[in-house]
């Protein structure tokens, strides 16, 4: 005949309405969180760098931004003053997105012992052929 309509109780024998219970995080067979998330938050930290090689890091990456920026200036007066070939320009942009590119992968691998030096001497070969296209544009 008419369809059962199920009713949650509204209060408990105490009087009290009764409040259901959230959703656990990490219960049942398919929990939230899996891989990695799970492993961060069970206490797997990352390791820490030693001050001495994050120092390092910024000072090569301070200086490869200096002289980035003498790079840039140069070759943005060089544009504003003469007709630069066609090739400079995208050769430039390709050049410096790897360069910084490099950069920032070497900060965010500071916590291992030789991956930040290996970018940071690629950013340094992509700053030299940014120096050598430049010298040759102008």
């Amino acid at each position: 005949m008419g369809a059962k309509t199920h009713t949650a109780p509204t209060s408990s024998a105490a009087g009290t309405p009764t409040v259901p219970t959230p959703a656990q995080h990490d219960t049942g067979p398919i929990s939230w969180t899996t891989g990695p998330a799970r492993a961060a938050r069970a206490g797997a930290k990352r390791p820490e760098p030693r001050l001495r090689q994050l120092m390092g890091v910024c000072g090569w990456a301070a200086v490869l931004g200096g002289v980035g920026l003498v790079i840039g200036i140069r070759g943005f007066i060089g544009v504003l003053a003469d007709e630069p070939p066609t090739w400079y320009e995208p050769s430039m942009m390709a050049v410096g997105v790897v360069g910084i590119a490099l950069t920032v992968g070497a900060f965010l691998t500071v916590q291992f012992r030789t991956t930040p030096w290996i970018m940071l001497s690629s950013s340094s070969v992509a700053l030299i052929v940014a120096m050598s296209l430049t010298a040759n544009a102008f």
